[in-house]
Order: C-alpha cells, then sequence, then structure tokens
C-alpha cells in the first residue's frame, strides 16, 4: 500500500520520476539528480504516513548513482 501511495504522490506532483523496483520495505526510484533530494523528502513523508498506527513509523531515504552508493 504504501508503495501505491509513493506512485500516486510522485504522479499527483507531476514529478519526473518512477518508481522501478521495490526490495522488501526499499523503493528504488529513477528520477533526474537536481531532483533527488525533493524526492526523498516526499517519499519519506509518504512511506511515513502510509498507514495509522500506535507506533510511528519512520523513513530513510537517500540517493546515488547506484543502489550500493545510495545505501553508504
Amino acid at each position: 500500500i504504501a508503495m501505491v501511495k509513493a506512485a500516486r504522490r510522485l504522479e499527483k506532483e507531476k514529478l519526473d520520476a518512477r518508481i522501478i523496483l521495490q526490495v522488501h520495505d526499499e523503493l528504488i526510484v529513477e528520477c533526474d539528480e537536481k531532483d533527488a533530494e525533493d524526492i526523498c523528502t516526499l517519499l519519506e513523508r509518504e512511506m511515513e504516513n502510509a498507514a495509522d498506527l500506535a507506533v510511528r513509523l519512520t523513513a530513510e531515504a537517500h540517493f546515488g548513482k547506484t543502489w550500493l552508493e545510495a545505501k553508504a
């Protein structure tokens, strides 16, 4: 559900970005380098608010040219 909400938000904001892969609780998004920070902020917000739970959800978004670079 969180991935669908995030994808819809990217479309709604008309951002040139798309989710290309989900691996467990991680999303891989392809976007222009100049938009990366804004998209990270948007995705963190969407993922943290994906469900209304008794505990707070936290999310971290990072970017890089490769998955390894983004995880560092």
